[in-house]
């Protein structure tokens, strides 16, 4: 009896670990007026650290910008853009949270998962992509909207089922920058480019380190304080 106890002690903690990952609540970093709402997949998320969501770049974010800025983690573990891959992120209750609450600033970045060979649909992941991006900007109009180009790929000969160095560089890039000229108003940051030639940056060829959390942060500050205007906070936070 005891043994089975054990048992299913240990086996409540591994499924609630693992919901936790999966489908967790979004975490806020910071105490300041200037929302910034992160959302991605798991390296949004923090996988790739230990305390991962405490040592993710968003939280980082949090410090890197200072007293008047607050962050919210709305990272999913292996989800994509694409309605049709294997877990979308749109369809999840995060998301909704998202839609509904208001913030200043937008960090959106999807597409690592969307590489995979299992999903990967060029064609379709433009479409999509450009229409999530429409509905952001008619329903978070006084937002101020960055896309991200996912950090680079490591992972060599991927199976079908991992992300695809390949399909980043060329497709989910091109298409990304391609957006970004075609869209006023909005700015890209591109973590690809950032993070060539860095994989010491990464923990499993795909996720930052401790390292690589720090240095996306600190390169994400640096583009915001140079783009962002403080007195469009006002607008948000009343």
């Amino acid at each position: 009896m005891l043994i089975a106890a054990i048992i299913t002690t240990i086996i409540i903690k591994i499924a609630s670990n693992t919901n936790s990952v999966l489908y967790p609540k979004a975490k806020v970093t910071g105490n300041g007026d200037t929302k910034i709402a992160c959302v991605g997949d798991s390296i949004t998320y923090g996988i790739g650290v230990v305390n991962n969501r405490d040592n993710s770049w968003v939280s980082l974010l949090a410090n890197e910008l200072g007293d008047n800025y607050k962050t919210i983690n709305y990272g999913l573990t292996n989800r994509t853009l694409l309605s049709s891959g294997n877990m979308p992120y749109m369809k999840e209750k995060l998301a909704k949270k998202f839609w509904n609450r208001k913030e200043n600033i937008i960090l959106f970045m999807l597409g690592t998962n969307d590489t995979k060979e299992i999903n990967w649909d060029y064609d379709k992941f433009n479409k999509e992509y450009r229409e999530v991006l429409d509905k952001m900007l008619e329903k978070k109009r006084n937002s101020k909207i960055y896309i991200m180009i996912p950090p680079e790929i490591y992972i060599n000969k991927p199976s079908k089922t991992e992300p695809n160095k390949d399909n980043l560089e060329n497709g989910v890039v091109p298409i990304l920058n391609e957006i970004n000229e075609d869209y006023k108003g909005i700015e890209i940051i591109d973590l690809y480019t950032y993070t060539l030639n860095h994989k010491e940056w990464f923990t499993d060829s795909l996720h930052p380190n401790k390292q690589g959390n720090k240095e996306i942060a600190k390169e994400i500050a640096r583009i915001i304080k140079e783009t962002y205007n403080e007195k469009d906070v006002k607008r948000i936070s009343k």
